[in-house]
């Protein structure tokens, strides 16, 4: 349950996020699809996304959309890319929480 709430709390703060949008939206529409349990449009537009704009909480939640397609080791990819982005990331950081108010 507490995973599932952190979750929860990390989508609101990336989509809340000033900087999680991109020209076309696609952020915002991959975590649409990820709320619906449509992991492979998730993973789309967050691909897309990234291509675009490095984003440390892009490939976080890539990372989740991969594991949920069983896709283990592109999974890991995604969260090392991330983490050596920003070391802090975490559904549980501080920062994240203050910015989904």
């Amino acid at each position: 349950m507490k995973r599932i709430a952190g979750m929860l709390v990390l989508l609101i703060a990336l989509f809340a996020g000033s900087e999680a949008f991109a020209k076309d939206g696609s952020f915002e529409k991959a975590v649409r699809y990820y709320l619906k349990k449509d992991f492979r449009n998730a993973a789309e537009y967050l691909k897309q996304y990234i291509a675009e704009k490095p984003d440390p909480a892009a490939y976080y939640l890539l990372g989740y959309a991969s594991y949920k397609l069983k896709r283990f080791d592109e999974a890991n990819a995604y969260f090392a890319e991330a983490y050596l982005i920003d070391p802090a990331i975490s559904p549980k950081t501080e920062r994240l929480l203050k910015e989904s108010h």
